[in-house]
């Protein structure tokens, strides 16, 4: 519906002295002319600062499934997102980056291992249920089902992190999330821990040496992860 303006007949005359108009011309028309063109000017500048290239907003990442959308979309996860970043002080943009690394941003996707949710929680011990973060313990599966429960959970896991001095920017919480014992190390640290050899981490996990060009069971390093993380884009 189109706006009208109402003006009185002084305000007319007011208007037409100020910029030299004949009674020829309609008045109200001219006057809407210039309500439509500052209307117009208006949405323009709402519409810049609400764009994509306000630093509040989350980035748009180009390999996000519908799926994905569809939970970057719920605002109930937003927030519990926000609260995650600033209790790490680590930005949304990274830690979505991580999420839809290591799970296309699905809560209940699960792996051939048994790791389940958005950023691949690990069953403590072989073909086991339950995941121990600090002092607690929860249950693999409920956590696949809960969102509210996985995201305090993710909370949990990397806020011990981040009090541990472990995590202090993007790549140390990719480091961390992946392997804890790795983050804070300097770049020549080997990724292996008693009972896991460097060979089978590197080949249970052959995406980072593929990209690295590497052989599969090359043992991989802090410096390799770091490599890795800015030839995929993650930071």
């Amino acid at each position: 519906m189109s706006k009208k303006l109402i003006i009185t007949e002084e305000e007319k005359k007011d208007i037409k002295t100020l910029y030299n108009i004949n009674e020829q011309f309609d008045m109200e028309a001219i006057i809407q002319g210039l309500l439509k063109k500052l209307d117009n000017k208006f949405k323009s500048t709402i519409d810049d600062l609400t764009s994509d290239s306000d630093d509040s907003k989350t980035e748009k990442l180009d390999d996000i499934t519908d799926k994905g959308q569809k939970l970057l979309d719920n605002q109930s996860f937003q927030d519990k997102l926000d609260d995650i970043s600033d209790s790490i002080n680590i930005d949304k943009d990274s830690i979505i980056k991580l999420m839809n690394f290591e799970s296309k941003l699905d809560p209940q996707v699960k792996n051939s291992i048994g790791c389940v949710g958005l950023i691949q929680f690990c069953p403590d011990s072989k073909n086991g249920s339950t995941k121990t973060i600090g002092s607690k313990t929860y249950n693999l599966e409920e956590l696949r089902n809960n969102l509210d429960k996985q995201m305090e959970a993710i909370k949990e896991f990397w806020s011990t992190g981040y009090k541990l001095g472990k995590i202090k920017e993007p790549k140390d919480l990719y480091i961390y999330n992946f392997f804890p014992l790795a983050a804070g190390k300097s770049d020549d640290f080997v990724l292996q821990a008693k009972g896991l050899s460097a060979e089978k981490v590197a080949n249970s996990n052959p995406a980072f040496n593929r990209t690295l060009g590497k052989p599969r069971n090359t043992p991989l390093t802090v410096g390799d992860l770091e490599t890795y993380y800015k030839k995929t884009g993650m930071v």
